[in-house]
């Protein structure tokens, strides 16, 4: 929640909210620890039936941006998916929010479209979906 509450303010999950990823089966949650300080956080969701997981949240406190922990945070979460067969990822992002929009495309995620007043009244966001490599090789025909 200290993570929550110092990054997100007024629009943090609930307690509740925060206790239902923990506890769910088709959720989970990844911290950026060192020691026993949290640095940062994701929280996720994923339905095995669409093949379909989603990134409802990272966030780093401001005292340790800039370092990495965003990118491994996201990584970690897109390795729980792909272990659970999940063949699209997704995530919405404050069209405002730059760093989060350049973390995310470089990690290969692409805009597929917009949410208007996602984050309130005149806070919109970007959907934006990635579909990772499966690993497979194509096959190529030198002549």
């Amino acid at each position: 929640m200290k993570v929550e509450e110092t990054c997100f303010g007024i629009e943090k999950f609930s307690p509740e909210t925060v206790k239902a990823f923990v506890v769910r089966d088709d959720a989970f949650v990844v911290l950026a620890e060192d020691g026993h300080e949290v640095r940062g956080s994701a929280m996720c969701m994923f339905s095995k039936a669409e093949g379909e997981g989603r990134v409802a949240s990272v966030a780093v406190l401001p005292q340790f941006r800039n370092q990495g922990i965003g990118r491994r945070l996201l990584t970690e979460c897109e390795k729980h998916f792909s272990g659970n067969g999940l063949k699209r990822f997704s995530l919405e992002v404050d069209v405002d929010n730059e760093p989060a929009i350049s973390l995310y495309t470089t990690k290969g995620y692409e805009i597929s479209g917009m949410i208007k007043d996602f984050y309130g009244p005149g806070r919109d966001a970007f959907m934006m979906v990635k579909k990772p490599r499966t690993g497979r090789k194509v096959p190529v025909r030198v002549s």
